[in-house]
């Protein structure tokens, strides 16, 4: 009868215990708060009459568009929280809130992001270009340097083809983010067929517009037929 007693007391300590934690969670999900909700609603509409995009719940594949940064998500859709779409300078343009992992091990952080996808004008190997003070990229491969110092002082380069990523950095890319204030505090990675603009923070409060036409003009600058291919 001890030993029932005993059982019957761990049940009703671990069902307490999930009713504390989904009552916390719900504390801590704005979303659950009415007033929140009705200005994020305010805040997103005025966001799609300023770009000309708008909000979508449909899945954009945002994964497949950029994989490598897409990997970073371990397969979890549920992390891309909020999603734009549209055109920008008559290119189609992607626009997500997305949360992403600061580290690769279980007890991690989790950082929101606001990402902007355009196309790539040709494919190709994939290059990314982060800021060095951003430790969340270290998911990818180890970093190379460039030789610029001040590039390097800067930023963070990883790639898989070198020849690529040299040609490409050599372009006068290098030059043009350093001078660039657009840039500042931006990963731009080169995937397979689209160009990605990350910034830390939500899609509410991050410079989409800007984003749009930086990815817009380095697409534009890059000598794609001059590059390797392979």
């Amino acid at each position: 009868m001890v030993s029932g007693l005993v059982l019957l007391l761990v049940i009703v300590a671990i069902l307490g215990a999930g009713v504390a934690v989904g009552l916390s969670r719900r504390k801590r999900n704005p979303f659950t708060n009415q007033q929140f909700v009705n200005q994020w609603e305010q805040q997103m509409r005025a966001l799609e009459a300023s770009l000309g995009w708008r909000f979508v719940a449909e899945d954009q594949g945002f994964q497949e568009r950029v994989p490598q940064i897409g990997r970073m998500l371990e397969a979890d859709r549920s992390r891309v929280k909020f999603q734009l779409v549209g055109h920008w300078r008559g290119v189609p343009v992607l626009a997500v809130e997305v949360v992403f992992r600061t580290d690769n091990v279980v007890t991690s952080e989790y950082r929101t992001y606001a990402v902007v996808v355009v196309p790539r004008p040709m494919p190709g190997p994939w290059v990314l270009i982060s800021p060095r003070n951003d430790s969340v990229w270290g998911l990818f491969e180890q970093f190379v340097e460039t030789g610029d110092p001040v590039f390097d002082g800067r930023y963070e380069v990883r790639r898989r083809n070198p020849a690529f990523a040299s040609a490409l950095l050599g372009s006068g890319l290098t030059q043009a983010l350093l001078q660039d204030p657009r840039a500042n505090g931006v990963a731009i990675a080169f995937d397979e067929h689209n160009l990605a603009a990350a910034v830390p923070g939500p899609l509410l409060q991050a410079p989409l517009a800007h984003l749009a036409d930086l990815l817009l003009d380095v697409a534009g600058r890059v000598p794609w037929q001059a590059l390797p291919r392979g």
